[in-house]
């Protein structure tokens, strides 16, 4: 049996939440009919945005730079859908933006390394050594909080 998902990529704008004649860029993946929005930090002029071709008008060098970063994120994002693909996992939406957003399985949080330092080191340095390092560990703590 042939099973075939779809996959597609849209670089857009909103202008209804536009300030200042300026709106954010978003790019929307779209697999088997559920999207994601990826908003992409950038602001751009809404009477330089060219809606059919989803890309900035002109050729000025904000213009060039813009349209070779938004080149850039839909490579991106291909890339990731054929790992996937390659991979033979099951491709979402929410896989593909997290993927893209760097969230991945092998992240850790900061207190996760220093719980993990800790164990490690137990046996291994001067008491004194480790006494200071908890000390710090406290105020990291401290400050996360």
């Amino acid at each position: 049996m042939k099973t075939s998902t779809t996959f597609s990529i849209l670089i857009w704008i909103n202008p209804s939440r536009a300030k200042k004649n300026e709106d954010e860029l978003y790019a929307r993946v779209t697999v088997n009919q559920k999207c994601a929005n990826i908003s992409l930090k950038r602001k751009i002029k809404i009477d330089s945005w060219y809606k059919s071709k989803s890309r900035l008008k002109g050729n000025s060098l904000n213009a060039r730079n813009q349209n070779q970063f938004i080149e850039q994120v839909k490579a991106k994002l291909y890339k990731i859908h054929i790992d996937l693909y390659n991979q033979e996992k099951l491709i979402t939406t929410q896989l593909i933006k997290a993927a893209f957003l760097g969230e991945g399985e092998n992240n850790k949080t900061l207190k996760e390394i220093i719980a993990y330092h800790s164990n490690k080191i137990q046996n291994t340095l001067a008491p004194g050594t480790i006494r200071n390092f908890e000390i710090t560990e406290n105020y990291i703590s401290k400050f996360l909080e």
